[in-house]
């Protein structure tokens, strides 16, 4: 799968499954995916390190795939 098709498939799931996702999460996710800010960006906004922003996205990101696996993939 590459990258462009991955991205809309995150979208997807986000748009689907965002009210299992934190509060936090979420405004990660929207922010890099709908707003298209860099982690520097975000952390600044967040009051957090690039670092915790790269993580959160990384839970995040599986999080939705685990949701597509257990319910969409049947």
């Amino acid at each position: 799968m590459d990258n462009l098709e991955n991205r809309e498939l995150l979208i997807n799931l986000f748009e689907k499954y965002s009210s299992f996702l934190t509060q936090n999460q979420r405004q990660i996710f929207q922010l890099y995916f709908f707003e298209d800010l860099s982690y520097a960006e975000i952390s600044q906004i967040t009051a957090t390190t690039r670092s915790a922003i790269f993580d959160a996205l990384k839970k995040t990101k599986i999080k939705l795939m685990k949701f597509y696996d257990e319910l969409e993939r049947k």
